[in-house]
């Protein structure tokens, strides 16, 4: 042992043995595992290491003490250089930071499409007071189209570039840190929250309409949504026990939604108020509330040599990596499972994406739904989703104790059941109950990750929620796209069409999800 380190007085565990080994200020407690009634109150550690005065023991979320090092359920993580506080590691400052975040995302594109419209109709009629007219744009649907499809352009123009920067990230997420691949897209956020608020202003609003692309390249040059989603969930997998991980999950996918709705609830009534560009300044201000957020999380990971840096793990070669880790060979049928949940997770999005992108149309303008009861709706899916999920996954979990997959297929099947509800016109309230099923959709994410936790490395959980975003990302939009196609080719025959599509992505989404039931259920007896 150094001279700085004195266990003489200290009581260890019977489990841990370190009469081989010289303890310093980096200590190395792979080899050993740490009871949680240690006590190390009576010897004298480092600098570097000061265990005075704490008592190392699991906490809610699973890890070990205010260290150099934790341990969850086996796998020890290297704590990274704190910036301010000594907290432990918590998947708490994520969810409020995601709060923020995606709130302030969400406003952008809100904020994105109205500039597009009020441009548009400039150009047309020249009365600019005339376009931020409510009433008005209702008796010229026309321009909703070429809104539409400039929206388009910019969302075929950002995703190249966000996917490469993701995929490029994840390899930071696992070797160094989350901290700056979050902070990235907030500043991006803020940057072209900023540009919005210029050329939405009066002495702008000529300027012609490509100009947006500046604003596309801005936002997903720093990463955008898809690194959000990657950052935050592979952190949240990495500090989750295995017997918390379908609840952690849960409660990040949770703080998303919670992000969505804050920012279509606060961002009409403010732009009513003040106008689009102060909207935009504002926003720009919500993009930065994650930076003293991030000063509060610990950051973690499994890779120990701390000499790694950004320049060895950002480039171009890794940007096949996320896909390589999906497709790897793995011990027993973790591969093939693996794989069925990405099939599953693909094709529920796709119906949620779809669904959820129609739902005016189809509530509005064809169920007859006013704007008021239409905000209603999506208030009520949106509490759903980010408070009953969230509760009956912790009633599950600490009450009923049911199996992880039995969740899942319940929370498919009643996304399923959901869809083919709402369209029937002779049952009394049938959106209503409908979307009480298929707002429980929420639980199989939170289960599908979980899975997918179960199945990879935890050095692999950038790599495997990046994969994850470009899924969220890419089919989430072609989904929307294609079942708004669909919807308006079927608008005369049977509106309700596109529903019937969706029950049938949910149902392909339940079929690869009892496989991949099966495949582990021979598995464990195999065993």
């Amino acid at each position: 042992m150094s001279a700085d380190t004195d266990y003489s007085k200290g009581e260890l565990s019977s489990d841990t043995d370190y009469s081989k080994g010289e303890l310093s200020s980096d200590t190395d407690y792979s080899k050993g595992e740490l009871s949680a009634d240690t006590d190390y109150s009576k010897g004298e550690l480092s600098a570097d290491a000061d265990y005075s005065n704490r008592e190392l023991s699991a906490d809610a979320d699973g890890l070990i003490a205010n260290t150099g090092e934790c341990d969850t359920d086996g796998e020890v993580l290297v704590i990274k250089q704190r910036w301010c506080c000594h907290l432990p590691p918590s998947p708490y400052p994520m969810y409020l930071a995601n709060v923020f975040c995606i709130a302030a995302y969400y406003i952008n594109s809100l904020l994105l499409q109205d500039l597009l419209y009020n441009k548009i109709c400039y150009q047309k009629f020249q009365n600019l007071s005339l376009c931020t007219d409510s009433t008005f744009s209702t008796k010229h649907p026309e321009l909703q189209e070429v809104v539409v499809k400039w929206y388009n352009y910019h969302s075929a123009l950002s995703i190249p570039l966000t996917m490469l920067l993701n995929l490029m990230l994840s390899s930071y997420c696992d070797k160094i840190g989350h901290k700056l691949p979050y902070l990235l897209p907030c500043l991006g956020t803020a940057l072209s929250a900023v540009y919005l608020a210029v050329i939405a202003s009066p002495q702008f609003i000529t300027w012609p309409l490509p100009t947006i692309f500046v604003f596309s390249i801005v936002s997903s040059a720093f990463g955008s949504f898809p690194t959000i989603l990657m950052t935050s969930f592979s952190y949240c997998g990495l500090v989750a026990r295995v017997d918390n991980r379908s609840l952690v999950m849960g409660l990040c996918e949770a703080s998303i939604l919670v992000g969505v709705f804050i920012g279509n609830l606060i961002t009409g009534p403010i732009i009513d108020s003040i106008g689009l560009p102060s909207m935009a300044y504002i926003n720009a201000g919500i993009s930065l509330l994650p930076l003293p957020v991030l000063i509060l999380l610990t950051d973690v990971t499994t890779e120990a040599n701390l000499s790694n840096n950004w320049r060895n793990v950002v480039k171009l070669a890794h940007i096949l990596d996320a896909f390589k880790c999906v497709f790897k060979k793995r011990e027993g049928s973790k591969r093939l499972r693996l794989n069925l949940v990405f099939v599953s997770y693909t094709c529920i999005f796709m119906a949620s994406a779809g669904a959820s992108g129609n739902s005016f149309l189809y509530l509005v303008k064809s169920k007859g739904f006013s704007l008021t009861l239409y905000s209603v709706f999506n208030s009520y899916s949106a509490i759903l989703k980010t408070i009953s999920c969230p509760l009956i996954l912790y009633v599950c979990k600490r009450f009923i104790k049911p199996q992880e997959h039995t969740i899942g297929l319940v929370a498919i099947s009643c996304a399923a059941i959901g869809y083919i509800i709402v369209p029937i016109d002779i049952l009394p309230y049938s959106v209503w109950i409908g979307v009480t099923f298929f707002s429980l959709d929420l639980l199989a994410y939170a289960v599908i990750r979980s899975i997918q936790l179960s199945c990879c490395e935890k050095n692999e959980l950038g790599l495997i929620f990046a994969y994850d975003a470009i899924i969220q990302s890419t089919f989430g939009l072609t989904g929307s796209i294609g079942i708004k196609a669909l919807y308006s080719a079927t608008l005369t025959t049977w509106n309700g069409m596109y529903l019937a599509i969706c029950a049938l992505l949910t149902i392909i989404s339940l079929s690869a999800f009892v496989w991949l039931s099966l495949l582990k259920l021979r598995e464990k007896f195999s065993n």
